[in-house]
């Protein structure tokens, strides 16, 4: 006897997306915001007081030497949340859920010969799984910081792209439009891109390749319009970089991003860690006995010198007390202060010309022999690859995998309570339209949360207990049917129609490693904090629709393959 299987009408699929959403928000909105207030100048006070600039009027403020440091997407979102007077925490997760909901739509193609209400229950399911990931809600998402909402802008852009590509490889009869995917992409890539620096090395060799994949699939099938809307996205990521280098030009005089990871900074920072030292130890960009040769070098350099290896304030805030010196994480960001103390940063122009000269003489000095060089000429804010990090980059990716796999790091509360005055914490509460967990229990520093709070977060724990288990099976189920289903296809010609989805899952699995790559090595080279779940959250959705869909793709293929070995 057949069953039936489960099958959802519109409605009930509607009905269903409504609940989850609407389940999904509520419980960010029994969570807690925390800040430290004093504590974090370079992170979220900076993307804080930028939003608040911003909705004076102000762009991201007056200049100084953080002003232009990071990329600022954030800030804008934040201005955007008060001016509507939405909830920060409740926002991000609603951000979070609408992403989900385009990716599980955006892979809906993989199950069009299903029943249609078969296929609404897979999309639901797919919805699911992304909105109720835990990395979702925990403790980083928390924080008034951009990694509260790269995660689901990298989905965003990711989303776009694979529901372009298999309605490009799909439907071919019904000629479906491709340029809303396109857009949605553009949208994640530029909001992504101008999130975080790191951004375009994480998504444009995705949208590369998937770009040149789709395009030779279109030409064959003539569908030159098609063709040329492949430009969206990088349209819409231009537009947008030009929006803010422009807005960064009317306001400081600098038509860049940032002043920080590109321009003389990175020439000046590129050039000091061409110098040659004694010491190798880790996690060091530019030695004690470095940045001596190079203040005799370069008298410019010598008053940064007293704040450096002097001022107490300097040590206690940047130097690690272990290596007795600045980290190569800690160091640009300390010198950077120390030039602000001696007047560099009183404009964008000031500070672009002193770090140029300091650049073109440190690199003069290398190419003369009289500094000793280690490396040649290159502009750069990170430490160069070298050998030995390559072991050490490598273990941290696998454990970084793990990391992911097991959803380690995934609390739905901060265990460290919020610190500032009344007043700070009252600002920053209003201006975001949320709470924050500075209230203490009784006799301890520890935030205090109320019994419904911690019954709330002891499901969520839970949920994170059985997910992390099925996770893991799941996807390493998916790689070992991916690649079984590969070893047929290298005796036969394969469609298109059977080779896309299967690079496209190939993709996706392979761009989850290259940020757990990217993350390792600068975990090994220059932070030396730990696994972190924060700068691996953008990996946790890849591995949840590559499992999804490898199983439903190769799970079926593997059991056809049992029917005909039975016949």
């Amino acid at each position: 006897m057949k069953h039936p299987r489960l099958q959802l009408n519109k409605r009930a699929f509607w009905c269903g997306v409504a609940v989850l959403a609407v389940l999904r928000c509520g419980l960010t909105g029994v969570q807690q915001a925390y800040t430290w207030v004093g504590g974090a100048p370079l992170d979220d006070e900076l993307m804080f007081r930028a939003a608040q600039a911003i909705t004076a009027g102000e762009w991201l403020g007056a200049y100084d030497y953080l002003t232009l440091s990071k990329a600022m997407f954030f800030p804008v979102w934040l201005a955007l949340l008060h001016a509507l007077h939405l909830p920060y925490l409740v926002s991000g997760a609603a951000l979070w859920c609408a992403a989900s909901l385009l990716a599980a739509f955006a892979f809906a193609p993989l199950w069009r010969n299903a029943a249609p209400g078969r296929g609404r229950v897979l999309t639901l399911g797919l919805f699911a799984a992304l909105a109720f990931l835990p990395s979702s809600w925990a403790a980083y998402t928390l924080r008034v910081y951009r990694d509260n909402i790269f995660p689901a802008l990298c989905l965003l852009f990711f989303a776009g792209m694979a529901g372009m590509a298999l309605r490009a490889v799909f439907y071919t009869a019904q000629q479906k439009p491709l340029w809303p995917w396109l857009l949605a992409a553009g949208v994640g890539l530029a909001c992504a891109y101008l999130d975080r620096e790191d951004a375009g090395l994480f998504l444009l060799p995705f949208g590369g390749a998937a770009t040149v994949i789709v395009l030779a699939v279109l030409a064959k099938k003539r569908r030159w319009l098609c063709c040329a809307a492949q430009a969206i996205p990088y349209a819409v990521l231009a537009a947008g970089v030009l929006t803010f280098c422009g807005l960064n030009y009317s306001h400081y005089g600098m038509f860049a991003l940032s002043d920080f990871s590109e321009g003389s900074f990175a020439a000046a920072m590129g050039a000091m860690m061409r110098v040659d030292t004694d010491t190798h130890a880790p996690f060091l960009s530019v030695p004690a006995d470095a940045r001596a040769k190079i203040y005799e070098a370069v008298p410019e350099l010598e008053p940064l010198a007293y704040w450096l290896e002097e001022d107490a304030q300097m040590q206690n805030d940047f130097r690690d007390p272990g290596l007795n010196d600045y980290r190569a994480g800690s160091f640009y960001w300390a010198i950077r202060r120390a030039a602000q103390f001696e007047g560099v940063y009183d404009s964008a122009q000031t500070a672009d010309a002193y770090w140029q000269n300091v650049a073109d003489k440190i690199n003069a000095a290398c190419d003369a022999g009289t500094l000793p060089s280690r490396a040649g000429k290159r502009v750069a804010t990170s430490q160069p690859i070298k050998a030995e990090y390559v072991g050490a980059t490598l273990s941290e990716t696998w454990n970084g995998f793990w990391h992911v796999l097991g959803l380690r790091a995934c609390e739905p509360y901060e265990s460290l309570r919020s610190i500032g005055t009344q007043d700070d914490i009252a600002a920053w509460s209003g201006y975001l339209h949320c709470g924050f967990n500075n209230a203490a229990v009784a006799g301890k520093d520890t935030p205090y949360y109320s019994p419904c709070q911690k019954a709330v977060f002891a499901v969520m724990q839970a949920w994170t207990a059985v997910y992390s288990v099925v996770l893991t099976v799941c996807v390493l189920c998916a790689v070992l049917l991916q690649l079984i289903e590969l070893l047929p296809w290298i005796r036969k010609k394969c469609a298109a129609e059977t080779v896309v989805p299967w690079l496209l899952l190939f993709g996706i699995f392979g761009i989850a490693l290259l940020r757990c790559a990217m993350i390792a090595f600068v975990e090994v080279s220059s932070f030396g904090i730990g696994t972190s779940t924060m700068y691996l959250a953008t990996v946790h959705p890849l591995l949840v629709v590559y499992a999804f869909t490898g199983l439903y793709l190769y799970g079926k293929a593997i059991k056809r393959i049992k029917r005909k070995d039975n016949a």
